[in-house]
């Protein structure tokens, strides 16, 4: 830029604050020249530098007074970092898809536990009141679902039909207590071992300490 009316911009303070920038001295180096290119730039007359000069000195001045930045160039081994981790990310993501993919496919494994069920049958000399027997069995079953395993059942009202086919003839007859020595009065669905597991679970049961009798028959699976 030539010297004007505001003589060199490099030597006016008013110029070099319109514009942002502090004075330099003359003496002041450049990062951006070899010591041999500075030494030659001193040499010249400060009126006489080219534009292109002028612009580098004024940029480095920026620089120096922390007015310009310039942003990082990104280095090759940063970016070949990035993409190995990038492609990681990736590898796993695909491989953890994969494996939970075949790990939902994969059958459960059957239940190993067997099921039993347990018919009471009451008689006619059973003692105890029906309220009793309630809250007592209530408490068993409870007892058998803390320890895990599962239980379930229902009571089952008094009376009922019996069906039977004779020569081609469907007869139908009353059950109850008065027909028949003991009465299915209800039943116990419980998850065991094997049988010797479930007589243990059959033998706790408050039925027993009532009167009445208990049928243990294992469900066949079919």
């Amino acid at each position: 830029m030539p010297a004007g009316r505001y003589g060199n911009p490099c030597k006016n303070p008013r110029r070099l604050q319109s514009i942002g920038a502090t004075p330099m001295k003359p003496s002041e180096p450049l990062d951006d020249f070899s010591a041999e290119e500075q030494a030659k730039l001193a040499a010249l007359p400060r009126a006489n530098l080219p534009a292109t000069i002028l612009e580098k000195k004024i940029v480095a001045a920026l620089k120096a007074n922390g007015q310009l930045r310039q942003a990082p160039t990104p280095q090759p081994r940063h970016l070949l970092r990035l993409a190995t981790a990038s492609l990681s990310f990736l590898l796993i993501f695909t491989l953890g898809f994969l494996l939970g993919k075949r790990q939902s496919t994969v059958p459960v494994a059957p239940n190993q536990q067997a099921m039993f069920m347990l018919l009471l049958y009451e008689s006619p000399e059973a003692v105890g009141s029906e309220s009793d027997k309630v809250v007592e069995y209530s408490h068993w079953a409870k007892s058998l679902r803390e320890a895990k395993r599962a239980i379930s059942g229902e009571k089952l009202k008094d009376g009922g039909r019996l069906l039977r086919q004779a020569q081609g003839q469907l007869e139908i007859s009353e059950v109850g207590h008065q027909n028949q020595r003991e009465a299915l009065g209800g039943y116990f669905l419980i998850e065991a071992r094997d049988i010797e597991d479930a007589l243990s679970i059959a033998e706790r049961c408050p039925h027993l300490k009532y009167g009445g009798a208990i049928e243990l028959r294992q469900i066949d699976k079919i």
